[in-house]
């Protein structure tokens, strides 16, 4: 086992990252519509201003209406000069209200959008590890960013865009009715089909959507791990620049040409729709205009203008509903994305009453209890899953098995064996970043599941052989182990660190930015800023995950005496490689195969473990001096 990294994550049996072509669910709607609750008042503003605006806008037709047959014919200037005042002032208020539906319905979608962000982003930092180690960083940058950013035109502006049209549309049916049966036959039989080549276009929109947004994770993955320090040292040590140039060329393509598609389709059917709409008032005016020649009375030619221009107010708000169909069967598929992540299952969850936890009054004692754990199928690294299925044997899958051991307030404890014993596993158990699936593991007899999490790293601190750091400065960084730590503390904890000269002696001190994951650092200095880290924490417990490993010898010498100085008082678990840094711990716990091997002092062990005399001597055996 490689230490719980590259694991897969799959839910239901499918990778996340490639979602099925399914239809747009009413659950998905229905969640949508959830996101809007805490904002039902702006919804009901947005509603009542709607309602007002599309009154309005059908009353002008009506006005016009009045001023051909009545006014103009009858020379009656007053009732002309009060029709087109009326004019004026429906076109001021609407103008006035569309302005503040706008806004509105901006703000509210914007923070429906915000909340979405937020609440993506907040579950994430509640998954397991196992999902972190299986999930490329571009496809989560891409749902929280990129998915949740291309909503924003739903959210912000499709309910007032159907309610709007919806009400427009409808008040301009029933005007119409009014003013000619006949005529409105003929202007509304066409909307059907219309309605039917949506649903069609909807749809495959709707999976070329999710094959876009899956082609860009690829490309943002892709992009982020090139372009990263180690990707980029990889490239050039290798010379593959160009294969990098190629492959990075050939995902670009991809998407634009998905992109293409996605954009493309349903554009006949727009232009189709739009030119039958521009071209119906040609077609009232010639059966209206039949029947005034005719001289039928069923219509006047105040009808046919109103009704030319109640069906201008109809037609396009209808081609807007039919184009937002289409938009939202889009949008849907970036939704489905998004619930996919949110739905989950975190499985390391805080107790519903968490036991109280004051860190100062626990002693630190840790002990384990018949505990065992396994990663199942899924879980299993790609090398090991492949090396399983060469062996054909369903038992080798790995588990941990039995671990039972206690270490005392103060003690150090420390567990060796071959790579892919289970050391780290153990060890990440305790901080909870795996759960155990038997067994308990309790601190001061406590068990660490009726824990808050938070309580809980605030009694344990780790120290591993890859510490990160971000792209900021020293102080920052230090700050993370103790946001209020003031630079008196600082100082104290990177001279335990044995790094404080070195930071002394830069030009900005603590402001000195280390780069990204702290690559302007050495993997010595690294690691001691990692301690400081530590150190400023504060914490009861220490779990350090080899923390000297692949370290030249006075890199390894100073965290050594830092060390030292950080495990003093406190409770330690060390995983060691190296066992020229355990062999004097009180105890050394000897992992093999998921199971403890032996147990016992680096004395004892010598005499009566072969495995552990096994690592000694690969470590210890001196090579005789050829002079």
């Amino acid at each position: 086992m490689v230490r719980g990294h590259g694991v897969r994550h799959a839910r239901l049996g499918r990778p996340l990252d490639d979602a099925p072509k399914r239809p747009m669910s009413r659950e998905t709607l229905v969640r949508v519509a959830k996101l809007y609750k805490p904002y039902r008042k702006a919804l009901i503003a947005v509603a009542v201003l709607i309602l007002v605006s599309a009154s309005l806008l059908v009353a002008t037709p009506l006005l016009i209406r009045q001023i051909i047959d009545d006014a103009i014919p009858n020379s009656d200037r007053t009732l002309l000069y009060w029709l087109t005042g009326w004019m004026i002032g429906v076109a001021a208020v609407s103008g006035v209200i569309s302005y503040a539906t706008n806004y509105l319905n901006m703000r509210t979608g914007l923070t429906v959008m915000e909340d979405l962000r937020l609440a993506v982003y907040a579950h994430l930092q509640k998954l397991p590890l196992s999902f972190f180690t299986s999930t490329r960083t571009g496809d989560l940058q891409t749902r929280i960013s990129s998915d949740v950013a291309s909503t924003q035109m739903l959210l912000t502006d499709t309910l007032g865009v159907l309610v709007s049209n919806s009400v427009i549309v409808i008040s301009s049916i029933v005007a119409m009715l009014v003013l000619s049966w006949e005529l409105s036959i003929v202007a509304l039989v066409t909307l059907p089909i219309f309605a039917f080549a949506m649903f069609k276009v909807g749809k495959k929109r709707r999976e070329l959507t999710r094959e876009t947004q899956k082609s860009l994770s690829d490309l943002t993955s892709r992009t982020g791990e090139t372009l990263s320090v180690s990707g980029v040292m990889l490239s050039k040590t290798f010379g593959r620049e160009a294969d990098q140039l190629s492959s990075f060329k050939k995902n670009s393509s991809e998407l634009t040409i998905l992109s293409l598609r996605q954009t493309m389709t349903g554009q006949r059917f727009s232009i189709v729709m739009q030119t039958f709409f521009t071209m119906a008032p040609a077609i009232i005016w010639l059966l209206g205009g039949s029947f005034i020649i005719g001289e039928r009375d069923s219509v006047s030619l105040g009808d046919i203008v109103a009704f030319t221009a109640i069906q201008a107010r109809l037609l396009f708000p209808m081609a807007g509903l039919f184009t937002r169909g289409v938009q939202i069967s889009s949008s849907i598929a970036l939704f489905d994305r998004i619930f996919e992540y949110l739905d989950i299952d975190p499985k390391i969850k805080d107790p519903e009453t968490p036991v109280e936890v004051v860190p100062a009054k626990f002693r630190g004692d840790i002990e384990y209890q018949n505990v065992g754990f396994g990663y199942s199928e899924l879980e299993l690294p790609r090398s090991a899953k492949k090396r399983a299925k060469c062996e054909r044997k369903t038992d080798s899958l790995f588990k941990l098995s039995d671990i039972s051991f206690s270490v005392q307030s103060g003690g150090l404890t420390a567990l060796v064996g071959p790579s892919g014993a289970g050391k780290t596993s153990v060890g990440y158990l305790l901080a909870r970043l795996y759960d155990a699936d038997s067994g308990a593991i309790s601190i001061d007899g406590i068990n660490v599941k009726d824990m808050a999490q938070a309580d809980l790293s605030k009694l344990i601190g780790v120290v591993s052989q890859d510490s990160f750091m971000f792209h900021a400065s020293i102080k920052d960084n230090l700050l993370f182990g103790k946001s209020d730590a003031t630079e008196e503390e600082m100082v104290e904890a990177t001279k335990a660190a044995q790094i404080f000269d070195l930071i002394d002696g830069l030009p900005e001190r603590f402001d000195t930015v280390v780069g990204e994951r702290g690559y302007r650092l050495s993997g010595g200095e690294r690691q001691r800023l990692a301690i400081a880290r530590v150190i400023l924490a504060n914490p009861r417990i220490l779990l350090l995950d080899e923390a000297t490993s692949s370290l030249d010898t006075l890199s390894e010498r100073l965290i050594q005496q830092a060390l030292t100085r950080l495990r003093e008082g406190r409770t330690t678990i060390a995983i060691a490689h190296r066992l020229s840094t355990v062999i004097a711990a009180e105890q050394i716990l000897v992992m093999d195969g998921g199971k403890i091997a032996d147990r016992g002092t680096n004395e004892e062990l010598l005499e009566r473990s072969s495995l552990y005399r096994q690592l000694y001597e690969e470590q210890f055996t001196v090579i005789p001096s050829l002079s």
